[in-house]
C-alpha cells in the first residue's frame, strides 16, 4: 500500500473516531433546560514531532487523541488533554515519534470541545 493510501486511512480511522464520540453526544436525551446547547465541535491539525490543538475561547475539550500517519514505523510517544492554569481542559496536545530512532514523525491530533 502507498504511503498515501495509508495517511488517508488512518485519517479516516481517526475520523471516525471523532464521528462516534460526537453520535454518542448527540444521542443524550435533551430536554427543554438543555435545548440551547450548542453543537460540539472537532477541531484537527496535521502536524510533525509535537503539537497543541485548541477549543475556542470558553469551552471546554471533551475528548481527543493522535494518530500517526504509518503506525509500522511510527508512535504516538504521548497523548493528552492541554488545560488551562485553573485546570479546565481546554485542547489536545500530542507527541510522535519515528520507532527506528525517536525521530519526529507526522500524524494528526483531534480534539472536541463542548460549550
Amino acid at each position: 500500500m502507498s504511503a498515501a493510501a495509508r495517511r488517508t486511512a488512518y485519517a479516516l480511522t481517526g475520523i471516525t473516531a471523532v464521528l462516534l464520540a460526537l453520535v454518542a453526544f448527540a444521542s443524550y436525551p435533551s430536554s427543554s433546560a438543555d435545548a440551547a446547547v450548542a453543537t460540539p465541535v472537532v477541531k484537527s491539525k496535521y502536524f510533525t514531532s509535537e503539537t497543541t490543538i485548541s477549543c475556542p475561547s470558553g469551552w471546554t475539550a471533551t475528548g481527543g487523541g493522535v494518530g500517526v500517519d504509518d503506525p509500522s514505523t511510527m508512535y504516538v510517544a504521548r497523548t493528552e488533554p492541554r488545560r488551562s492554569s485553573s485546570g479546565k481542559p481546554v485542547g489536545w496536545k500530542g507527541t510522535l515519534s519515528q520507532r527506528t530512532n525517536g525521530r519526529a514523525a507526522t500524524g494528526t491530533v483531534y480534539v472536541v470541545c463542548a460549550p
